[in-house]
């Protein structure tokens, strides 16, 4: 990350931390036998990466801010803390004691600073696929203590070969089911974007993994069903996809080996609806499917304002209001 780059998230939404503690707006009002909502801390992005994020209160954000019942993680904010165990039980008793479920980590091994990734469960390198699995046993773990039911993993590849992409990270999934198993933890995929925005592909590699540790993390995002997509970093959001999956037809493909649901938005028109997503259809599909669980907030408009997208964003704090109006207007 360039000199001017870090200038710029230093000086960028300093503002947004003084809405943070508004008022809970809108009612919870969907079937808990079925769905409720969630809210995951990428959407705080902006306010994480400037040090301007309390991890320890998330949980008491999550309800009393925001009237939500269930956290996801994003390995990110720990900041090498998920090897301090007082840490983690402080953090698993506020949300204990806020009545909050712990769901999902979303695990990036990825500097922030310079932008450089680590090895890849899907690579064709032995060494560095056993490198993958030790680093994402510790996040199992780190599950484990604050009561998640699964890990988000990524499978980027420079393999030409999609069947040998798929075989490595078979190989290396079925190794993490076997140590994650015993804590009843899962291994979620999110199509995020490359191979695993191909749905068909995704879904193949569930059924070859057949596993009830694995699933799927269906998320709306445009750029999520982009097959082309290149580096997983923050300054390819807002591009032009060359290669676009058809998201609504991608989510109803993923939803029935969903452990989760990412409900990603962007920007919002002023009647209120996102303008990237049609959340009415999504939404449908998501109640006609089997799937029981959390639809879970994930922002990211203040993100792509920050890396130079073109539009009107909110804030994060307004961004997270706007997206659980939209998905409670149509539960």
């Amino acid at each position: 990350m360039n000199h001017s780059r870090r200038k710029f998230l230093k000086n960028t939404f300093s503002v947004y931390s003084t809405t943070l503690l508004a008022p809970n707006l809108f009612a919870n009002n969907i079937d808990k036998s079925k769905l409720d909502i969630g809210l995951q801390m990428y959407s705080f992005a902006p306010l994480i990466m400037q040090g301007k994020f309390d991890l320890l209160g998330f949980s008491d954000l999550v309800k009393n801010t925001y009237g939500i019942n269930g956290a996801e993680y994003w390995s990110i904010p720990f900041m090498g803390r998920e090897n301090d165990k007082d840490f983690l039980n402080d953090l698993k008793r506020r949300s204990d004691d806020n009545g909050v479920d712990n769901l999902i980590i979303l695990v990036d091994d990825i500097d922030i600073n310079t932008m450089q990734s680590g090895p890849s469960l899907a690579s064709s390198n032995k060494n560095d696929r056993d490198t993958a699995i030790d680093y994402h046993k510790k996040w199992i773990n780190v599950a484990k203590e604050i009561g998640c039911h699964s890990i988000r993993v990524n499978l980027k590849s420079d393999e030409s070969d999609n069947k040998k992409i798929l075989d490595n990270s078979s190989e290396s999934i079925s190794r993490l089911i076997e140590f994650s198993k015993q804590d009843n933890i899962s291994i979620v995929i999110e199509n995020h974007g490359g191979i695993t925005a191909d749905a068909d592909w995704l879904v193949s590699l569930i059924k070859n993994i057949d596993n009830k540790y694995v699933g799927t993390l269906p998320d709306f995002g445009d750029y999520n069903f982009c097959v082309d997509r290149g580096a997983l970093n923050f300054d390819d959001i807002g591009k032009v996809c060359k290669n676009q999956y058809d998201k609504y037809l991608g989510v109803k493909k993923l939803m029935p080996y969903a452990k989760g649901v990412s409900a990603k938005s962007h920007e919002f028109g002023k009647d209120g609806e996102e303008l990237s997503t049609n959340y009415s259809r999504m939404i449908k599909i998501i109640s006609e499917s089997n799937y029981k669980g959390y639809i879970t907030i994930e922002y990211e408009g203040a993100m792509m304002g920050m890396f130079g997208g073109e539009g009107t964003y909110l804030n994060p704090h307004e961004g997270i209001l706007a997206t659980k109006k939209l998905i409670n207007k149509y539960l």
